[in-house]
């Protein structure tokens, strides 16, 4: 009878070793299928002490020699009393209380929990386990094992107590279900774990001694874990996130690796592009087929192979499959190369903007230039005509339309500015008063018309002999103003004495064969020369003297007999 016992207890031996490898599994499932954060870290830590359980239970069983028994046992509780701080810390991660986990806090509680455990694997007196014949067979718990006990009593009491506060928090309802996942998961490590103690410590005497009841309970908790975290995708949070940032944006986005698979696709992309997650996508052929490359991506595809290596920016002209008819989009394709350290090419992330509005902007902007351009053209010509006008309208108001000369007005505002300045500076100058003799007996003998060629021909014939410094004018009639700066009494004279015989020995023709025309001037000079500055108090005033004055030679020239000149002085 007790042979047969011995052997049903010897065929539980592998009942640990079994459950540790399942374990172990189901350590490495969660951790190939899923991306690694601080929350799987924490559970890593969490897990990895949940398996050290069942496989040190298997160890002692693998070996008669009791110290070696002894020490499989301690390591087992001693990775019980760190699971129970693993399972705090992967709570408070899990409920999003990580903040409580400060360097303080963690010292506070590691300390102590590594210290139990470095003294359970020590067992310093044998305060933690005393046997003689064996584990299995014979063995008494010390206090230290009762410590162990009420250290893990508080790490449930504080597990549980955060959980709680997380459920009664305003939480989503996602989160309370993941939360209570743990909370139903401790709660089966528990029965499990106090259903052990019983029977097995507490109460050993009154039953035979069952192994694998805390490996059960473990083995149920991870499994269980393992189901809720898949339904409830604990650890997806961080994919979640990306997909849903992925799919906010307005871009569609086209993840590809080495060999032109699709490792992600956008919900956006489906606006340019039909591809799903592993679909093969040659990316350099889908942009040939859509045009020619602009001269910066032209260079890029005649490497072939390398140009995989750089980043591609085209602009496509797609139609719209959601909106048949509709106009073309603009589509701005960007290849970003992904490459290691060593410039190995992991793959591509290419983006597909839309930029149909940009490109009509740009497109209304350059219409609106060219209206602008226009408009200025037009403005840029009305000012030209507008210029040429007021010079016409200038010369209109300055000269005088029969002769071409300046006129009265503008030769006395000529002077206004000039004279003072002469007088203050003392520069000589001189005015010349002339007219056409007998000129209304040539009105009366030959017509206006002859008349008005007469004055003509005798103002074209005075500005030949003029400086460009000089200014002639018509003055009224058949009367002529002459105005030279810079010119003194016997310049001035003797200019006069070449004019009245230049404009004698012009011919001037009449319309009628053989008759033409001399005519004869009388001319009054007046020179200044070292003119008083304090004489002068009116410039208006001071001219009218001096054409006074020069009026008055040109009258004593005419009564001397017309054709002369008489010169006068004022200093």
């Amino acid at each position: 009878m007790m042979q047969g016992w011995v052997k049903g207890l010897e065929s539980w031996i592998w009942i640990d070793f079994s459950l540790s490898v399942f374990m172990l599994g189901l350590f490495f499932y969660i951790f190939i299928h899923n991306p690694i954060t601080r929350l799987h870290k924490a559970y890593l830590v969490f897990h990895f002490f949940m398996l050290l359980w069942p496989f040190s239970q298997f160890l002692i069983h693998t070996t008669d020699v009791v110290p070696h028994q002894l020490f499989f046992l301690s390591i087992s509780f001693a990775a019980l009393s760190l699971q129970g701080l693993g399972w705090l810390v992967f709570v408070c991660f899990l409920t999003g209380r990580s903040y409580l986990l400060t360097r303080r806090a963690l010292a506070l509680l590691a300390g102590p929990t590594v210290l139990l455990a470095a003294l359970v694997l020590a067992n310093p007196l044998h305060l933690f386990v005393r046997s003689e014949h064996g584990v299995a067979s014979d063995r008494e718990l010390g206090p230290l094992f009762w410590v162990l006990c009420a250290q893990l009593v508080l790490f449930a009491a504080l597990s549980i107590a955060c959980i709680v506060s997380a459920l009664r928090g305003g939480t989503t309802l996602r989160h309370r279900k993941q939360v209570g996942m743990a909370l139903k998961g401790l709660l089966l490590f528990l029965l499990f774990g106090w259903l052990d103690l019983l029977v097995n410590v507490v109460y050993d005497s009154r039953f035979p001694d069952i192994a694998g009841i805390s490996s059960f309970g473990l083995a149920l908790s991870a499994l269980y874990f393992c189901i809720s975290i898949d339904r409830y995708r604990v650890f997806d949070i961080v994919r979640i996130a990306q997909q849903d940032i992925a799919d906010s944006m307005s871009a569609g986005l086209l993840v590809l690796d080495a060999e032109g698979t699709v490792l992600e696709a956008n919900r956006s992309l489906q606006r340019y592009l039909s591809v799903q997650s592993g679909d093969r996508f040659d990316l350099d052929a889908y942009l040939r087929s859509q045009g020619p490359p602009p001269e910066e991506a032209e260079a890029s595809f005649g490497r072939g192979g390398a140009a995989a290596h750089e980043p591609v920016l085209h602009e496509l002209a797609l139609s719209a499959p959601d909106l048949p008819g509709a106009a073309a989009l603009h589509v701005q394709v960007h290849a970003s190369p992904i490459l290691t350290g060593d410039r190995e090419l992991l793959g591509r992330v290419v983006t597909f903007q839309d930029v149909s509005e940009i490109r009509r902007l740009i497109e209304e902007k350059n219409r609106q230039n060219e209206m602008l351009q226009l408009r200025n053209r037009e403005l840029v010509q009305i000012q030209e005509e507008l210029f040429r006008a007021n010079l016409k309208l200038e010369e209109m108001a300055t000269t005088d339309s029969l002769t071409g000369c300046y006129n009265r007005r503008y030769l006395m505002q000529r002077l206004e500015q000039e004279v003072v300045a002469n007088v203050r500076y003392r520069i000589p100058f001189a005015v010349i008063l002339f007219d056409i003799d007998r000129f209304k007996g040539i009105n009366d003998l030959h017509g206006h018309l002859v008349g008005d060629e007469v004055l003509l021909e005798t103002a074209s014939a005075v500005k030949g002999m003029l400086r460009r410094s000089d200014v002639l004018a018509r003055y009224g009639g058949e009367e002529f103003a002459i105005y030279l700066p810079h010119t003194t009494r016997l310049q001035a004279e003797r200019l006069a004495e070449r004019i009245k015989e230049g404009v004698e020995a012009n011919r001037i023709a009449t319309g009628r064969p053989g008759l033409a025309l001399s005519i004869t001037i009388s001319l009054g000079v007046l020179s200044v020369e070292n003119e008083s500055p304090l004489g002068i108090k009116d410039p208006k005033a001071y001219l009218r003297e001096l054409f006074e004055e020069a009026d008055s030679a040109l009258y004593e020239a005419k009564g001397n007999g017309r054709n002369c000149m008489v010169g006068r002085r004022r200093a």
